[in-house]
């Protein structure tokens, strides 16, 4: 089985990986998962090159869109917690590798049929973790559909909730204080609401530092839109 999968729609590519985490947070270390990033064609071709992390990440308007974290909406480079010289590398690494195997960017597959095939096998019975780097509402709604029928479990977040009311049965719609929940439930999302403030109305996310990290991603998954676990929204304390 292939551990990395990659495509491209349009001005995006998308890659899809598996493989395991050094984050306790999202899983335990030896748990293979599948975690899914969205790049720009502008991301793509500055990584084939000499760049600074301020010139990738101001490329991100095409995977990032109206997210206020993102460097192309005007947020500083610290705003978004995939803004780390970790993560850094590793998109440089990852794009850098593909442009051995692709003489440019539109030599890169256009997803296809096999290709989603391909993806879907790779998900089987795994943790699935939407939108690692991107928004996940960038990849074709009945993969999505199809990926969550044969997962173990999955997380997703979108700040498209708005535009984009579909994915409300897989994808949890970011938000940022209770009357954005509220608007969110009325489009039809649970939320991961991001807070200064604790919100007792919600349930704290059980992988984050308030709860004690009692549980990961992995096994919790009730970020997983209506389809998936819970039916309250879930709350985190912004870090």
């Amino acid at each position: 089985m292939k551990n990395r999968i990659i495509y491209r729609q349009g001005d995006t590519i998308t890659v899809i990986t598996l493989n395991t985490t050094s984050n306790k947070k999202i899983a335990l270390p030896k748990e293979k998962i599948v975690q899914t990033y969205h790049f720009s064609r502008e991301q793509y071709e500055v990584a084939q090159s000499k760049t600074t992390m301020r010139e990738f990440f101001s490329h991100d308007g095409k995977v990032c869109f109206d997210c206020p974290f993102a460097v192309s909406n005007g947020a500083s480079l610290s705003a978004c917690y995939t803004h780390k010289m970790m993560q850094y590398s590793g998109f440089l690494a990852s794009l850098r590798s593909i442009g051995k195997l692709h003489t440019s960017f539109d030599d890169v597959p256009e997803y296809s049929h096999e290709i989603a095939a391909q993806i879907v096998t790779m998900c089987a019975d795994r943790y699935v973790r939407f939108g690692t780097y991107g928004e996940p509402s960038l990849m074709p709604i009945a993969l999505v559909g199809c990926i969550v029928a044969v997962a173990k479990s999955w997380t997703g977040y979108t700040h498209q909730w708005r535009t984009k009311p579909e994915y409300a049965p897989y994808f949890m719609a970011s938000t940022h204080n209770a009357d954005d929940e509220r608007l969110a439930s009325l489009i039809g999302y649970r939320s991961f609401v991001a807070s200064p403030t604790p919100l007792s109305q919600f349930v704290s996310c059980p992988a984050s530092a308030e709860m004690n990290f009692k549980s990961n991603c992995s096994k919790c998954g009730l970020c997983s839109g209506t389809k998936g676990k819970g039916s309250k929204s879930v709350i985190i304390l912004e870090h």
